[in-house]
């Protein structure tokens, strides 16, 4: 008998006894026993290194950011969206007189955008899940926008306010706010989400700073041309000036935009076909639709007031009127441009994010109420800086509860909750449009 002994990578000795061989058998046995501990050894020891890698996948994964052209494509039309449903508030009011309606119309026709791209959420969701692209219903809503703004730019010819509003609900049904905001979703990971979110979120605002401030533009090209007539003036002027703009948005997405699978992109509606524990919370999940709603309807409110107390209380023009609104809207763009940066480094929670600005937004809210001035300029001071602070902390409420509703939401169920989100966006839009047509100061 013979005892040999193998000692492996591990460090333990094994003992071997077996009939006496030959030297060279032996030294066969021997190197085979080694053999076999050198091939189980690397799979014990690949389980770190296969967690380690695990890790670093997640975290690449939570870190993961699109291509750079692709997102400011869709960050540059969320900016659009914001420019095509305020460019008209400055000069609704004159147009639909004009056109034989009064001042609850405009504001109507102001808020058929929003209430309708409600309706056209569910339409670009359809045609997601039929199997069309993400990039080709990008086109798709564009085409539509175009002949929205075309029709509302000829309903001078035909004389009738209804044009108008079938006009402003065509380009509400084609709308696609949703579409920015979904892709950040999808594309974008957890880590960098609330940070882009809060781009996006600026980038509208400031949507919402330029459009008065090109209404305000186009007022004083057309007067100073002296060029009106039913086709083109200071009214019709918008609608032209916007399907030029998403006509070059088209060619855009066609150069630059890279389109994402369509598996990604057509999921199934929120609820359907789903398993209970994949499902969101219902209670968070209606708290941050709760919170967009609001914070989109006073935004809303903001917008239509300023203008009317401006033209109807105040006697400013258009081109006054509608400066002063861009020059709030652009101040709250670049706060919430500066939140976004330094939400990435110091805000951790979404949640405490919502609570802090809703309580700062009620003590906003102070210097809204009357206080018996009567200097327009003190007036317009007091409103100025009061609304300032309420659509800066609004900008922010409206950021981090689209973040965390994008959170709450399963992979497969992303595409949905984003589609919710925007729907009680689009309904506190279009019912601040008409809220804020009625105010009044006194």
């Amino acid at each position: 008998m013979a005892t040999v002994t193998v000692t492996t990578l591990e460090g333990s000795i094994v003992e071997e006894t077996h009939q006496r061989t030959p030297v060279s058998q032996t030294t066969s046995v021997a190197h085979s026993s080694v053999t076999s501990r050198h091939i189980s050894t690397p799979s014990l020891a690949a389980n770190p290194l296969s967690s380690r890698s695990r890790k670093g996948a997640s975290a690449e994964d939570e870190s993961r950011m699109p291509p750079t052209l692709s997102l400011a494509t869709v960050l540059y039309f969320s900016v659009l969206c914001g420019v095509n449903l305020v460019i008209v508030i400055p000069t609704a009011d004159d147009y639909s007189h004009r056109l034989g309606g009064d001042q609850l119309f405009g504001g109507l026709m102001i808020g058929a955008v929003p209430l309708l791209a409600m309706f056209g959420i569910g339409l670009n969701q359809f045609l997601l899940r039929r199997g069309l692209s993400l990039k080709t219903v990008l086109l798709l809503m564009s085409v539509g926008t175009v002949l929205g703004n075309l029709l509302y730019a000829f309903a001078g010819l035909t004389k009738s306010m209804w044009t108008l509003l079938a006009a402003r609900c065509v380009i509400g049904l084609c709308n696609g706010s949703n579409l920015s905001s979904m892709y950040i979703g999808l594309t974008v990971g957890m880590r960098r989400r609330s940070e882009v979110t809060f781009y996006f979120s600026a980038l509208n605002t400031l949507g919402y700073a330029l459009g008065p401030a090109l209404a305000a533009v186009l007022e004083v090209f057309v007067k100073s041309v002296h060029f009106s007539n039913l086709v083109l003036d200071s009214d019709t002027a918008p609608g032209w000036f916007m399907a030029i703009l998403y006509l070059l948005f088209m060619a855009q997405v066609l150069l630059v935009f890279e389109d994402l699978p369509v598996e990604l992109t057509g999921s199934e509606p929120l609820g359907k076909n789903v398993a209970t524990d994949e499902r969101p919370p219902m209670i968070a999940t209606c708290a941050a639709f709760l919170d967009l709603c609001i914070s989109s309807a006073v935004l809303t409110t903001a917008e239509v007031y300023v203008v009317n107390v401006g033209q109807h209380y105040w006697g400013w023009s258009v081109v006054t009127s509608a400066l002063f609104l861009a020059a709030l809207m652009l101040c709250a763009s670049m706060s919430n441009l500066v939140v976004g940066r330094l939400t990435r480094r110091f805000m951790k929670s979404d949640r405490t994010g919502l609570l802090i600005g809703s309580v700062l937004g009620c003590a906003a809210c102070a210097p809204l109420f009357h206080f018996d001035l009567h200097a327009v300029s003190a007036q317009a001071s007091l409103l100025g800086v009061g609304l300032v602070l309420v659509l800066s902390l609004v900008g922010l409420i409206r950021a981090f509860a689209l973040a965390a509703s994008s959170k709450l939401a399963p992979a497969s169920l992303k595409s949905s909750m984003n589609s919710w989100a925007f729907v009680f966006m689009t309904l506190g839009r279009g019912a601040g449009a008409v809220i804020g047509s009625v105010l009044s100061p006194l």
